[in-house]
């Protein structure tokens, strides 16, 4: 049975995880800050958790999330509130 997991479709050129969890944490901050009006559901690696209720947060967002296992989180982000 193959897994429903994201698999990389690009290799870094490190092996550095704080490498891989910054690039992550930037993409999903650009992606909330160009539809702040659309809910967003996005597959995150769980080492990036603090940073999603940081992300949440500072967009101000409610998250929530789901582990699936082997280190991975599927969360969706509600729509940002009116201002």
């Amino acid at each position: 049975m193959e897994s429903a997991l994201p698999k990389p479709v690009l290799a870094y050129d490190t092996d550095e995880p704080e490498f891989a969890r910054g690039f992550e944490a930037g993409r999903l901050w650009a992606l909330l800050r160009e539809s702040p009006k659309s809910e967003l559901r996005e597959y995150l690696r769980d080492t990036n958790v603090e940073m999603v209720m940081r992300i949440a947060e500072a967009t101000g967002r409610r998250a929530q999330s789901r582990e699936l296992g082997d280190g991975w989180l599927l969360v969706r982000f509600e729509a940002a509130p009116e201002s």
